[in-house]
């Protein structure tokens, strides 16, 4: 078996693996290149690979960098299956329908080349297979087994077994411990290889007991100064999450009340998405549905599902907070909030999640002071704060105690899905406490399994 890379290599974005077996190709993701310029200019450029060969499509979950460039296959003659659980289909198909919208104001508003359509989005939405267990799919003669990875609704890992017998795992994403509504990942199967994230290969989150204490006296420091508080959330998981603790705090008094709005039509439409699968929740949340809360309605919150529900937050008075997309600050409604909030010293930007080099969320978390947004130039006065226990992904500590779940350790292990800092950490750790190889592959680099 053979493992090509084609993206995620040395970067975080872009995630899609080409395997070949004796009688199969097939991809693992085929993920949207994000950040910087030249980033977004890749997703143009032809695959490496001979798409009217490809027999599938095995994705692990439905986050855009995984799953973005599915349309373009469909675009350039793929007719194969594309394997994915029943949630991460939902998702999928919200996120690329999302996308393909995007692009078309882009192109209306600027003549921004479109990546592909709403037709092709259609045509890859013809091609689900739904997997609703861990029982192994074949394709040809690859074995594929899918794994709760813990990382959003639906998320997997992938154990790929060859005729041959060689065997390698594909983690994804890697969820982070303790999180409130995901059931933990499954300890790490049985591997010659391993491909592993390195998102955060060379950090570790605060403690995850301290995340909603954290929450909590930053939305009461903006009440306080009557300021406005932005959470630019990733509409997946990440933003249900934040509800769900904000649901907790309104329902206990455990905080002043605050108008809260959600302006984020994609991560409105995901909360329903959530509600059709409750056995991806974990045990509190399922005892908490089973009592009667509606973990994603409290007293207090307004959801801005229009573009004029949403300027009506712009006449709301403070303090207030402002949960919306998108989480990297690269595009969507959190931006007009920026233009309108960032230059206010009694405003806060929470940050909750990865931000890629090239985005301005990076800029805004390292500090710059002065940035553009929407063209205007702004000078940053509110404050900028983080919390990385509410990351989605695990840190460094949780991917080396989970490869160590494994029975037996792999013979070989890759970094991938990572910068290339944070790659290099993750394996250097790895070969000095398990004397593993590991190493950090490049793109286009081609792996023996």
């Amino acid at each position: 078996m053979l493992v090509t890379l084609f993206g995620a290599a040395r970067e975080v974005t872009g995630s899609c693996y080409y395997l070949e077996s004796n009688k199969t190709r097939i991809l693992v993701d085929c993920g949207l290149f994000q950040g910087t310029t030249l980033a977004h200019s890749k997703n143009f450029e032809p695959f490496g690979f001979d798409v009217s060969k490809l027999d599938a499509v095995v994705v692990t979950h439905a986050h855009l960098d995984h799953v973005g460039r599915l349309p373009v296959l469909v675009k350039n003659g793929f007719k194969g299956r594309i394997f994915l659980t029943p949630p991460t289909a939902k998702l999928t198909q919200l996120v690329l329908e999302d996308a393909a919208e995007i692009m078309d104001e882009e192109f209306q508003r600027s003549y921004t080349p479109k990546l592909y359509s709403n037709e092709d989005v259609a045509g890859v939405v013809s091609l689900f297979k739904t997997i609703d267990d861990n029982s192994p799919i074949k394709i040809k003669d690859l074995k594929v087994t899918y794994h709760n990875a813990g990382h959003i609704f639906g998320s997997s890992f992938l154990s790929i077994e060859a005729g041959d017998g060689s065997r390698a795992v594909f983690s994804g994403d890697l969820g982070n411990v303790n999180t409130p509504l995901l059931q933990p990942k499954d300890a790490l199967t049985m591997t010659d290889t391993l491909f592993i994230e390195s998102t955060y290969g060379n950090r570790i989150h605060e403690n995850e007991s301290t995340r909603a204490e954290l929450l909590k006296k930053t939305i009461v420091e903006t009440i306080n100064k009557k300021g406005v508080l932005m959470i630019p959330s990733f509409a997946i998981e990440r933003t249900q999450e934040i509800l769900f603790e904000l649901n907790h705090f309104v329902e206990n008094k455990l905080m002043p009340p605050v108008d809260i709005y959600l302006d984020s039509p994609m991560a409105i439409k995901a909360s329903a998405i959530f509600d059709q699968f409750p056995k991806y929740y974990n045990r509190e949340a399922l005892r908490l549905i089973a009592a009667g809360d509606k973990l994603f309605e409290f007293p207090g919150l307004k959801e801005t599902l229009s573009r004029e529900d949403s300027k009506t937050i712009n006449q709301a008075p403070r303090p207030k907070v402002i949960i919306a997309g998108s989480g990297m600050m690269n595009g969507g409604r959190i931006l007009h909030h920026l233009v309108r909030y960032l230059g206010d010293k009694n405003s806060t930007v929470l940050i909750i999640g990865y931000q890629a080099e090239g985005t301005l969320g990076r800029r805004l978390y390292t500090g710059e002071k002065h940035v553009t947004v929407l063209s205007e130039r702004i000078d940053v006065k509110a404050k900028i704060t983080s919390i990385g226990a509410y990351s989605a992904h695990a840190d460094q500590r949780m991917l080396l105690d989970w490869i160590k779940t494994a029975t037996k350790l792999p013979k070989k292990i890759y970094c991938t899905h990572g910068e290339e800092a944070a790659s290099a950490a993750l394996a250097t750790r790895i070969k000095d406490e398990m004397e593993v190889t590991a190493d950090v592959p490049r793109f286009g680099e081609t792996i023996e399994i």
